[in-house]
């Protein structure tokens, strides 16, 4: 179809304004935005992973019919806390008039435009919100729990919650969570005797490698999984003085050993990241993986992949050494033997597992560019090599050391006549 010139041109201005009509003036994605979509190339590797299967927190996965049994236990929940009255300013409307004056930050704490009205919007965030107060003050028996709660009277329950409630998807702003604790606290509390973040790390402390809780309130907490994150971090952030882009991976801990390396437990602190490596020892404080193991893993990686203001993966670069290090299920047999791992899980799924947890991911900065550099250094020399095969095969046991001394002085001995001989 030939057009004219003027129909040329008005037709190339019907394009033009319609694709100025879909022009985006501002970034589509705040820039203090928290709580993300797992990509797809993240989620493909394990997808239920990512996803919850009692409890929906948030928009992201609002609505869904198999999680609608827990909405009349958020309700309840949430008459629970209201009908104590705390304080005076403890009301409903009162409630939702402080969630409705940030309704605009929460939205902006969330990766996406969330298709909701502010109606709706609030009431999700007052609802869910005052659920996980609730639970967390429960939990830690600072108010009564109900006999007939099918939260603590259900084996399975607290565990399927604790859970949904570190999933990335599955966040709530931590100004929501902050602002509806501050004020539905008893009358006759005092303000330190214990903290929202103290209540949250407590729920969690027992789904978290069984590390200490670092209690390091003055660094700024987006969400539940962000206070996790930065409560295994603890002071590890500070001891660490190398941060690099380029990494060299390094050998399995089958490997090193044939090159002598040791792999000790290390009790001195109790935080999981801090491994060092020096004279040829290397030492890893332990590390309990439970069942949940994978997906707490993946979804602290993920929140680092996602968040732009995480500059250094501590998680990340964590998961890329236990990764080089564990090649196989004997492997992790050594790392058990040594006190490293304690898992309910084979050691053919803990392999599996590691094997492939930072796939399709960047380290970022990565925090263990010297200790990667210093172990390849100590691998690739010869002699500690040499050193090995000595000890293993003359040295580990004194019939060995007698043979090997007496084999030294028979050709010692040799020589000599050898010598004495040529010179006769």
């Amino acid at each position: 179809m030939r057009r004219t010139l003027s129909e040329s041109r008005h037709y190339v201005e019907l394009i033009a304004s319609s694709i100025r009509g879909k022009l985006n003036q501002q970034p589509p994605l705040p820039a203090c935005s928290c709580i993300f979509r797992i990509p797809h190339v993240l989620r493909r590797h394990n997808e239920k992973a990512f996803l919850p299967n009692l409890v929906s927190i948030g928009p992201f996965h609002h609505g869904q019919r198999n999680l609608q049994v827990m909405e009349e236990i958020k309700l309840w929940y949430m008459h629970c806390l209201l009908d104590r009255k705390p304080t005076s300013e403890t009301r409903l409307e009162y409630l939702i008039e402080l969630i409705i004056s940030i309704e605009q930050q929460c939205r902006d704490c969330y990766s996406e435009k969330i298709d909701m009205s502010s109606e709706k919007f609030v009431e999700m965030m007052v609802v869910d919100g005052c659920f996980i107060i609730e639970l967390f003050r429960k939990y830690a028996r600072v108010v009564p729990s109900n006999k007939d709660d099918p939260v603590f009277y259900t084996l399975w329950m607290h565990t399927a919650l604790t859970n949904d409630l570190f999933l990335l998807e599955n966040q709530l702003p931590w100004r929501v969570l902050e602002c509806l604790f501050h004020n539905t606290r008893e009358n006759n509390d005092k303000p330190a005797t214990y903290s929202l973040f103290q209540l949250a790390l407590n729920f969690f402390r027992h789904s978290t490698f069984s590390q200490s809780s670092h209690l390091n309130e003055e660094v700024e907490n987006k969400h539940l999984l962000g206070i996790i994150r930065n409560s295994l971090l603890g002071s590890y952030t500070q001891l660490q003085l190398t941060f690099k882009s380029y990494w060299e991976p390094i050998p399995s801990v089958s490997e090193l050993l044939q090159a002598g390396v040791q792999f000790k437990l290390r009790n001195t602190g109790d935080n999981m990241l801090d491994i060092t490596f020096e004279n040829g020892v290397m030492e890893i404080p332990p590390v309990n993986i439970r069942e949940n193991g994978e997906s707490l893993f993946r979804n602290l990686i993920a929140y680092e992949q996602c968040n732009p203001s995480i500059s250094i993966s501590n998680i990340t670069s964590y998961a890329v050494v236990l990764d080089n290090l564990i090649k196989s299920s004997k492997d992790v047999h050594l790392l058990i033997q040594r006190g490293i791992i304690t898992t309910v899980l084979s050691k053919e799924d803990i392999a599996r597992f590691f094997t492939r947890l930072y796939n399709d991911t960047i380290p970022g900065y990565f925090s263990y560019a010297e200790l990667t550099k210093n172990v390849n250094a100590y691998y690739k020399d010869r002699w500690h090599r040499w050193q090995t095969i000595l000890r293993r095969d003359y040295f580990n046991n004194p019939w060995s050391i007698l043979s090997f001394a007496a084999a030294l002085m028979i050709l010692g001995l040799t020589f000599i006549q050898t010598i004495y001989t040529i010179l006769t």
